[in-house]
């Protein structure tokens, strides 16, 4: 019996320690305003990243890299995107291409898969501070975005707006257009 006890709890633990639990809180322009970089930037492609170091942009290539892993469980992968910086909305950064990475399911970072190559976004980022461990060729440089928020919006060129849930409560949560121009002044 204890040790089954024993075994429960551990594994309760694990399943916390291993999983990220957050609620949502809050919308764009919250998010923004307490953002280290806000950019408008386009994404020029998708980077998949294996535990060995090596660094694919076709994604054929980088399953068949995996395969050859010899079933390790624990082999480590990820996944980032480049991103072309085509205005900073607020903060500072150097470089014109950044990095983004994505989520390994335990630090509350939104996942990057669902951003198109070629089209714009805006992003509400930040450098994270791992003490563990780090997705594989991530750097102290590169950034991230939260999951537990509204991170992102979509740029529609075409009309000079953003889509997302720029405003509003948690509990009224609204996909909207909005103005760029009116965005910016709201965060600088």
């Amino acid at each position: 019996m204890k040790k089954t006890l024993v075994i429960f709890i551990i594994l309760l633990i694990s399943i916390k320690v291993n999983a990220c639990s957050c609620k949502w809180s809050g919308n764009f322009l919250r998010i923004a305003n307490n953002s280290e970089l806000v950019i408008k930037g386009k994404i020029i492609e998708h980077i998949y990243h294996t535990e060995n170091g090596k660094r694919f942009t076709n994604y054929d290539d980088y399953i068949a890299e995996t395969l050859n892993n010899e079933f390790d469980p624990y082999y480590g992968t990820g996944e980032s995107i480049k991103v072309e910086i085509l205005e900073i909305i607020k903060g500072k950064e150097e470089r014109k291409i950044i990095e983004i990475f994505d989520t390994d399911g335990a630090d509350c970072r939104a996942s990057i898969r669902d951003f198109k190559t070629g089209k714009i976004y805006v992003f509400a980022t930040y450098k994270p501070e791992r003490t563990g461990t780090k997705l594989p060729n991530e750097t102290i440089n590169d950034y991230a975005i939260g999951g537990c928020y509204e991170s992102s919006l979509e740029y529609l060129p075409e009309t000079s707006q953003v889509f997302g849930m720029i405003k509003g409560k948690s509990y009224k949560r609204k996909s909207r257009k909005y103005s760029y121009e009116k965005l910016k002044r709201k965060i600088t």
